[in-house]
């Protein structure tokens, strides 16, 4: 019976929120009108990212030339003429360019703001507000107009005129997450004798995808503040104190105790097991939260006597330093007799019928990107249905995050090139025609 009702559930929410399904239903922004003027920077250009997926208009303002994040690829490699980094980001974007260097620029700028709802911009602190198209001036055009500014430092603060980039990885260095990201430097040894333990960035870049992703959060705040009262505000997202927030309990650690959070390698200072293990052909990520979970590995492992599991009070005893460093090399040795394949159907196994079931220890595989694209539960959810591009042809792309019964979201096209929509957005918001437009293009205003 009980399968019987977990099968109804799963026919049930399939039919209403597989995103083959999207393009059916309606968008649940799509009223909305938003300029991306992020230039340089990728966290604006994921905020928007996330906008559009929901529906809204997002007209994105780059220069003449073209962002910068266009040139961001692997080995220079262009597709179409874009870097794969902006192929994925320039998702369900119309593409225009102004010159907001020009007077005229601004003047056009001006413009489409008093029809826009949504604003993003990350120049500097006090650029716009010199242009005169910060917040002050085009509240008083667009009283409604949420004005979100997402720099590296904010807009106010000793930081905030620095002129250092608002770039991913000094975003994670000044959050304090790179310093203790990395292999231990062990006592008396130098970065020289171990050039490998220095403190480790993040691959992705995820200290921006942080920073796009509060500003979203909190652009759909103020749109649900300006519903209410009719107003419009000013946002401001400093990367770096986005990033900071997801550096789980270091500061709350030192303020509390004075401990500086250090590097610990592989393995966690808040809990044992949570660390990644080698395997025959790999490696797994383990977990257990529980005493009980490690005292299920132990006996999945076939230890529990020699181990002595049945013993176990505490799992804080195991979370110290000196602890796990002695238990690591024990579990990686078992680890390494199986592959990771056998190890995740042992866990699995476990929980239906070893001595502590249904508690059992967290095992999962460590991907390739290859495999990642190829795990036939991503492939049945749709997160990376190939698209077809009118421009750029089928590619894939992740997409559809979110599962929706009523709106959810969907990736209509992947990117355009620069300038690409300019005809058509410019005469649908400012009435200009080619001919305006041609001579615009010639005197470098777009």
């Amino acid at each position: 019976m009980m399968d019987d009702r977990k099968t109804a559930w799963e026919d049930w929410i399939r039919e209403r929120d597989d995103p083959r399904f999207a393009r059916l239903k309606p968008e649940a922004l799509d009223d909305l009108t938003v300029l991306d003027l992020s230039y340089k920077s990728y966290a604006g250009c994921y905020c928007s990212s996330m906008l559009a997926e929901f529906g809204a208009e997002v007209l994105r303002v780059e220069p003449p030339g073209g962002d910068f994040l266009r040139t961001c690829t692997p080995y220079g490699i262009l597709y179409g003429g874009e870097g794969l980094n902006y192929l994925s980001e320039g998702r369900n974007k119309f593409h225009i360019t102004l010159n907001l260097e020009k007077p005229e620029g601004r003047e056009i700028l001006k413009g489409l703001a008093s029809q826009a709802d949504v604003l993003i911009e990350t120049f500097r602190p006090g650029v716009m507000d010199e242009w005169g198209i910060g917040y002050e001036q085009l509240s008083k055009i667009n009283p409604r107009l949420i004005f979100a500014s997402i720099t590296a430092y904010g807009q106010f603060g000793p930081m905030s005129r620095s002129r250092m980039p608002d770039y991913d990885n000094i975003i994670q260095a000044r959050s304090g997450a790179q310093y203790d990201t990395g292999e231990i430097l062990p006592e008396g040894m130098s970065y020289d004798d171990c050039p490998w333990a220095v403190p480790t960035k993040a691959g992705p870049w995820i200290g921006w995808v942080q920073a796009g992703t509060f500003m979203a959060v909190g652009i759909l705040a103020a749109l649900y503040w300006r519903d209410l009262t009719g107003e419009g505000q000013a946002l401001d997202v400093a990367s770096a104190e986005a990033y900071a927030c997801i550096e789980d309990w270091a500061a709350v650690w030192y303020q509390g105790a004075g401990v500086i959070s250090e590097r610990f390698g592989n393995l966690n200072t808040a809990g044992w097991l949570y660390c990644f293990a080698p395997t025959r052909d790999g490696a797994v990520f383990l977990g257990a939260l529980r005493l009980e979970m490690w005292q299920a590995f132990a006996d999945m492992m076939g230890k529990w006597d020699e181990w002595g599991a049945a013993s176990w009070k505490d799992l804080a005893t195991f979370s110290t330093r000196e602890e796990q460093l002695k238990w690591a090399p024990l579990v990686f040795a078992e680890t390494r007799k199986y592959t990771s394949e056998e190890l995740v159907a042992m866990s699995v196994e476990y929980g239906k019928r070893g001595r502590l079931a249904p508690i059992t220890p967290v095992v999962a595989p460590v991907c390739t990107p290859e495999e990642a694209l190829r795990d036939p539960n991503w492939a049945d959810r749709g997160i990376f249905t190939p698209i077809k591009d009118p421009v750029y042809g089928e590619l894939v792309v992740a997409q559809a995050q979110h599962k929706m019964t009523e709106t959810p979201i969907r990736t209509k096209w992947v990117c355009r090139p620069v300038g690409y929509d300019n005809e058509h957005i410019y005469l649908k918001y400012m009435g200009i025609g080619p001919r305006r437009l041609k001579e615009l293009k010639e005197a470098g205003i777009v």
